[in-house]
């Protein structure tokens, strides 16, 4: 059995390549993003679309694998646990929080 836990992040960036979004949690003062991951999983064609509609407008820059997206748009994760690097550990999708 699994023990699922929550987190609530924002989407700092996708991947060019593969599906991927990146994803980031506030620092412990609230005033930088700090990254905790790549989401692969649990995000549904409709999903995709939705935020590739939503994320052209918040491009700020771009290298050779990642697209980098202000981080405006946040979702809620599930995970099972953070490592003690303080990323996610298998994080899934599970909605966007408006």
């Amino acid at each position: 059995m699994i023990n699922w836990s929550y987190a609530d992040v924002f989407i700092t960036g996708y991947r060019k390549g593969e599906f991927g979004w990146l994803a980031g949690v506030p620092t412990s003062n609230g005033d930088k993003i700090r990254p905790v991951g790549i989401i692969e999983f649990g995000a549904s064609p409709t999903h995709k679309k939705a935020f590739s509609g939503v994320s052209k407008a918040l491009i700020t820059s771009e290298d050779r694998e990642y697209v980098y997206v202000e981080p405006r748009i946040r979702a809620r994760v599930k995970m099972r646990n953070w490592t003690k690097a303080g990323l996610l550990r298998s994080p899934v999708f599970t909605e966007f929080i408006v």
